[in-house]
């Protein structure tokens, strides 16, 4: 049977109440807190007992200080005489249990409660207000690009991935400041009565939200198809694992040899600072390597063009070159290429043929319609001034003949709606694609399109 237990529950700093019934509960089990750390919280084994735990705050204290100063030590044996022995501590949060029934409490003034919280969340409410402007802004970004542009959203696992980790940590940041506001709100209004309000955090909001990113980072490493994209990442997360490990080792490697509170917060941010600087510069310098020798990219070169060039023309022509790039989730699949000769290998007076055509993949038909309604209007903002200084919209889809594709649906681009464009968007079951050659198609030429092009 093992002896030991370990806990990671994220919950609110001020939440002592939720702490107290948590720990509690652990000791009815048999585990009793015996350290706290970044890391979680860490139990030994014993006898189930009901115990009384009471979760104080001393704002003196550190975490850089090497053992308890003389003041706090005094006030673990006050404590002490009490009947309330110390288990734990992690900076100013000290944790302690008492094993009588009805145990005197060490706080004892409301007031003195609600003053202690309130100055240790000052230092904890700048940076998490600025967490919900943050998520707030990208969150708000995110829900607007899900309805103004699904498929670039959803077709990507990144923009995904990142969608979910910000609304939910704005989410979080939004409920466990009001909880926390209102309950200061109430304890205000209690404490002149000698009445102690309980605290109520969102410690399953928080988990949750750990939880999502990491599926969420899991899924980008599964999903993303991008060549060196994966690599980039698991190097960013490792870097972030080794500073958490370095920075922490530094810190307790001084509270060890007894180095002073100063000294310990001095050389450890200063190792913080330094060594983030040196991992993200490497990271930065790596990508930079690997985007100009193309050993990343952001092109999948691995799929292959449906259609070309030279399939609808008959020409052939080896200084054509095709551009690919992919995204894909288990919603939306989005593929474009881009098919032409660069300029400075072309004669003087020499016209060419280019093709450029996307292709949408819809994995869940509920999705579908809106990916249409999306390319239907993707260019409605683009506007253009008549000779009387009215403005109109510049290009506009109008419904044609999806016969020669053998589609569904079928329409054709027009310029200010007088002049028809070669640029088409037809949509089969599943399969919506917008093809923009830069010349006029004929009918033999949109089915052999539709045979390339269609699921």
């Amino acid at each position: 049977m093992k002896d030991r237990k370990w806990d990671f529950i994220p919950f609110s700093y001020y939440d002592r109440t939720t702490m107290e019934r948590h720990l509690e509960k652990r000791a009815a089990q048999g585990w009793l807190l015996e350290r706290m750390s970044n890391l979680g919280w860490y139990y030994r084994r014993i006898e189930p007992k009901q115990l009384h735990f009471t979760v104080t705050y001393y704002l003196r204290a550190s975490q850089f200080d090497p053992e308890p100063t003389e003041e706090q030590q005094e006030f673990h044996d006050f404590c002490l005489q009490s009947g309330w022995k110390l288990a734990a501590t992690s900076g100013q949060m000290q944790v302690f249990y008492n094993e009588d029934p009805d145990p005197v409490p060490i706080d004892t003034e409301p007031s003195l409660e609600l003053e202690r919280i309130g100055k240790m969340m000052k230092r904890v409410l700048p940076f998490q207000f600025i967490l919900l402007v943050i998520g707030f802004c990208m969150g708000g970004s995110w829900l607007w690009s899900l309805t103004h542009r699904p498929i670039d959203l959803l077709s990507s696992a990144y923009n995904l991935a990142t969608g979910a980790i910000w609304l939910m940590l704005f989410l979080w940041c939004a409920v466990d400041l009001f909880r926390y506001f209102t309950w200061r709100h109430k304890a205000k209004k209690a404490a002149p009565l000698g009445e102690f309000v309980p605290t109520k955090g969102c410690h399953k909001l928080l988990l949750a939200m750990l939880v999502v990113t990491v599926l969420s980072l899991a899924y980008l490493l599964i999903a993303d198809r991008k060549p060196g994209f994966r690599l980039v990442l698991i190097l960013m997360l490792a870097c972030y694992a080794l500073l958490f490990v370095v920075v922490n080792g530094v810190k307790n490697f001084l509270k060890a040899r007894k180095a002073s509170r100063a000294l310990n917060r001095g050389v450890t941010l200063t190792v913080d600072v330094v060594l983030a600087f040196v991992l993200m510069g490497g990271i930065m310098g790596g990508l930079l390597w690997g985007i100009t020798t193309g050993r990343i990219s952001s092109m999948e070169e691995l799929i292959d063009p449906p259609l070309s060039v030279e399939e609808l023309t008959g020409v052939e022509d080896d200084r054509y070159i095709t551009r690919r790039q992919a995204d894909s989730t288990f919603l939306i699949t989005e593929r474009n290429f881009y098919q032409h000769i660069f300029y400075d290998q072309l004669q003087p007076g020499e016209r060419f043929a280019t093709l450029d055509y996307t292709i949408v993949d819809v994995h869940l038909p509920l999705l579908y319609d809106w990916c249409v309604e999306e390319l239907l209007h993707d260019r409605d903002d683009w506007t253009a001034e008549t000779e009387d200084g009215e403005e109109v919209r510049l290009y506009t889809y109008k419904a044609a003949d999806p016969a020669p594709w053998g589609a569904e649906q079928a329409y054709q681009l027009w310029v200010r709606g007088e002049r028809a464009s070669t640029t088409y968007l037809v949509c089969w079951p599943g399969r919506i694609v917008e093809l923009e050659p830069d010349f006029e198609l004929t009918q033999t030429q949109m089915t052999l399109a539709a045979e390339k092009l269609a699921p």
